[in-house]
């Protein structure tokens, strides 16, 4: 694939690079930037990749890009090769001697890499990599605090959206795979060899986007590349730990709550829940909670897809806040075409400026 090879070209000669993951597809997005986090920093770049608050499901990725509190001095030998080392600690200095057999050894043959090490942190980014970005503006604030170096590197863009834009110098844009396969193929390409963190980080990505292999989407392939990847020492019994068992108290009662006030409109095919403020209270959940419960109804409903729920917001004055899920993007289009919100893949999230969950709910059945 050309956009392959160009994309494994421009990371090789990239010296800075920024990780952008997209907060809309985290689970994929995190799992593959942190396996290029990891592909890149053994190949002695100066990565940086933001973690925004993640799901408290998905916490265990933040510690996995946890680096160790080594600092690695690195020499390069080509053209100094070093025929003696030795070290000496003098009061509060550590003095380490390198003699070059040419008698000559430069600063710019010497790197220092470490969780501590700052003006390395500092380097400008040369290269930024999107990841589940069908535009630049989908990645919200991440995009908004690096106006300037997006607009200034060059950008490799990585995505799964067949309505990309293709904003980047270049796109390597797979709508078949999910973001974790379409890096496994580019860390192989640059290094054959992956380790098990950068394993796990992919597993996950693939666990997250095909829901455990449960999706009606899974391929062949996609267990064939889970395989290969345990192979290497994916942790994938840790993954679906922290993905599907443990769930929290809160998200169990909330989507037993869903359910109870779950309401089928057998001529719209759709299921939906209305949720007050009193609903949350009781569940001790908060809004943030409604994705598992999202993603449980998805699945479990998908051969009847249409699903709407509507919950109070926090907002003054109170605004109905939505999320509506089907595969019709033509019915996504009509409800967006009528609120405000935005959409990704067979998911809209949106608001009514309504103060009455019922009279919101019925505003939104007269449109769909």
């Amino acid at each position: 694939m050309e956009a392959l090879t160009q994309a494994k070209n421009i990371i090789l000669g990239s010296q800075s690079v920024l990780i952008l993951p997209s907060p809309e597809s985290q689970g994929d997005s995190v799992g593959a930037g942190l396996a290029l986090f990891f592909t890149l920093k053994k190949l002695g770049k100066n990565v940086n990749m933001p973690m925004n608050p993640l799901p408290e499901r998905l916490g265990f990725l933040s510690k996995m890009k946890e680096e160790n509190k080594d600092f690695i001095i690195s020499v390069d030998t080509k053209k100094s090769p070093i025929s003696r080392m030795r070290y000496e600690k003098e009061g509060d200095e550590l003095k380490i001697y390198l003699t070059s057999e040419n008698g000559y050894l430069s600063p710019e043959n010497v790197r220092l890499t470490g969780q501590a090490i700052k003006p390395q942190e500092s380097q400008i980014p040369d290269l930024v990599i999107t990841l589940g970005a069908d535009s630049l503006e989908s990645l919200g604030e991440l995009f908004n605090e690096n106006i300037q170096t997006i607009s200034e590197a060059a950008v490799l863009n990585i995505d799964n959206h067949p309505i990309n834009e293709n904003f980047g110098d270049i796109n390597l844009v797979n709508i078949t795979s999910s973001l974790s396969e379409t890096v496994l193929s580019l860390v192989e390409s640059i290094n054959g060899e992956i380790g098990a963190k950068t394993a796990t980080a992919l597993l996950t990505g693939i666990v997250w986007s095909y829901q455990n292999f449960r999706n009606p989407k899974t391929r062949p392939k996609t267990f064939e590349t889970a395989a290969k990847l345990i192979k290497k020492r994916a942790d994938h019994q840790k993954i679906v730990f922290h993905l599907y068992k443990q769930k929290n108290v809160p998200q169990i009662k909330l989507l037993g709550r869903i359910l109870e006030k779950l309401e089928l409109n057998e001529e719209k095919q759709l299921y939906s829940a209305i949720l007050a403020e009193k609903d949350f209270q009781d569940c001790q959940a908060a809004s943030k909670d409604l994705a598992f419960a999202v993603e449980e109804l998805k699945f479990n409903f998908r051969y009847l897809p249409n699903l709407l729920v509507l919950w109070e917001s926090h907002a003054s004055p109170v605004v109905i806040k939505g999320v509506f899920c089907s595969p019709s993007q033509e019915l996504i289009s009509r409800l967006l075409e009528n609120f405000e919100g935005n959409s990704k893949g067979d998911n809209a999230l949106f608001l009514v400026r309504e103060n009455d969950l019922e009279s919101a709910k019925e505003k939104i059945l007269n449109i769909i």
